[in-house]
């Protein structure tokens, strides 16, 4: 999982709209690596975290995926080198209004943002910030296809990426080390295997 902040001012000479930034989604990777560069170029200041299916699966053990993420952007909020005036977040919960709670538990009781489904549609420095984000997520996917051959988008719903967890898991009897075990396609295989496991001594 990557997530990135984007930081500038309200009298920004820079239109990030004009520069052409709208969801990640829909640009093909070239125009994102493009985009990217003038973004960085422009910006005051971007942050990125990258968190890996290990640490994932482990604070699963404990909190939701809604909680991992509201926990890690709190941390890149705090890591900013000068807190912003505004703080606009593209909201993962259903509930905008009960992810700032949960913002509010790391960031204080006074911690105020706008949580909004589709914010990276809906504003051009939001979608400036879903573009470095999956430009460095497209980079982890280079790498780790160079490393383990075709992985698909990496996402468990990509048919090319439940048939390559498939194959490996046949092969080796475990996950690939990238995969969350979390997932739910990642769940259905152990629970397979042991299934498999249970019939031998039936």
């Amino acid at each position: 999982m990557v997530i990135a902040g984007v930081v500038d001012t309200e009298k920004s000479s820079v239109s990030y709209r004009e520069m052409g930034c709208k969801d990640s989604k829909l640009l093909t990777p070239a125009r994102r690596e493009e985009l990217a560069a003038k973004i960085r170029n422009a910006a005051k200041e971007i942050a990125v975290i990258e968190i890996s299916a290990h640490e994932i699966d482990s604070m699963r053990k404990v909190m939701s995926l809604n909680e991992v993420e509201a926990k890690k952007i709190a941390e890149l909020i705090m890591g900013l080198k000068e807190k912003p005036d505004k703080i606009i977040i593209d909201c993962p919960d259903t509930e905008p209004t009960r992810f700032i709670q949960r913002l509010r538990k790391y960031l204080g009781p006074d911690f105020d943002a706008i949580a909004e489904h589709k914010a990276d549609v809906n504003y051009p420095i939001v979608s400036a910030a879903s573009i470095i984000a999956k430009v460095a997520r497209d980079e982890w996917v280079k790498k780790t296809r160079a490393k383990y051959g075709e992985i698909g988008s990496g996402y468990p719903a990509d048919p090319v990426t439940k048939e390559f967890l498939k194959s490996y898991f046949e092969e080796h009897g475990k996950l690939p080390p990238f995969a969350r075990k979390s997932w739910d396609t990642s769940k259905r295989m152990e629970e397979e295997k042991l299934q498999a496991r249970l019939g031998e001594f039936e």
